[in-house]
């Protein structure tokens, strides 16, 4: 009992240094945020062309690219995560997602696969039809179009855009015990997302809920909204989710190793409320 006081303690000191240390980068000059334009246009830069040439290393490398530079530019705002920037930043990557399923007339919601041995980060995957099935031995970090004998195995797979905010929070945590070590504890499940808004200024007020074992709700007030209004007008938001939506997805995949399927997610009053179905039978 001791030792979970001492680990909540420990949350509570580095939640409070995290936002201590977020009001000192408000003061970040302005050659940090011309380094985070140009590294997010470079990768939009090297997205198109990969996407262009087939060249799936270029995709990868452009997403990284614009996330890194997504997040510099996070930390030499004033606001901290500015919508308005940031909608600005990925325009042009959700564009080629937005063709890309038109182009193939997806209708299918994301899938989220939690990192598994051959997926190290995870990935949102998108099947080509309704009725399908995923075969894990034909997806990994390199695949970008699933091809099958199987017409129920096809579909595309994109990295998640939340998979490098992901990475900066563990750093952020350093040497402190990860709060995800019960995999029934929604409340631990809670804090942890919490913790993930804090870093980011993104949002507050988290819950997480599990209906009938197998749908889970989230609701979060977000900061600013702006890129929501554009990601749900173009029918986007379940389908490739944003950085911060697809972070807390996945981590609530990863946290319940499972694979889920995007329900939807909505925003209303910069209140947003996300809806995943467990999915088991639909496995290989």
């Amino acid at each position: 009992m001791a030792e979970g006081n001492n680990n909540h303690s420990n949350y509570n000191t580095v939640k409070n240094l995290l936002k201590k240390r977020v009001e000192i980068v408000s003061d970040l000059s302005l050659q940090k945020k011309i380094t985070g334009i140009l590294l997010a246009i470079f990768g939009v830069i090297l997205l198109i062309n990969g996407y262009f040439n087939n060249a799936v290393h270029f995709i990868n490398l452009g997403i990284g690219l614009i996330v890194i530079g997504w997040i510099v530019l996070i930390f030499s705002h004033e606001k901290y995560i500015k919508y308005d920037i940031t909608s600005n930043v990925l325009n042009d990557h959700m564009d080629i997602i937005k063709k890309l399923i038109k182009g193939l007339n997806i209708e299918t919601d994301g899938i989220v696969i939690p990192p598994k041995e051959n997926l190290k980060d995870g990935c949102i995957y998108l099947p080509l039809h309704r009725d399908f099935k995923i075969n894990f031995s034909l997806i990994d970090d390199s695949t970008l179009f699933v091809n099958s004998d199987n017409r129920d195995e096809m579909g595309i797979v994109f990295s998640p855009l939340g998979k490098g905010l992901i990475k900066l929070l563990k750093k952020y945590r350093g040497e402190y015990d990860a709060p995800l070590k019960e995999k029934n504890d929604i409340g631990e499940l809670s804090e942890y997302l919490d913790y993930f808004l804090t870093l980011f200024q993104a949002g507050n007020n988290i819950e997480v809920k599990i209906h009938n074992k197998d749908i889970v709700t989230i609701s979060y007030r977000i900061v600013d909204n702006s890129l929501c209004n554009k990601l749900q007008k173009e029918e986007l938001c379940k389908k490739c989710p944003c950085p911060i939506c697809g972070a807390i997805v996945l981590i609530i995949a990863e946290f319940l190793n499972e694979v889920l399927k995007i329900e939807s997610i909505v925003e209303k009053n910069k209140i947003i409320t996300i809806k995943l179905k467990i999915i088991r039978n639909i496995l290989k």
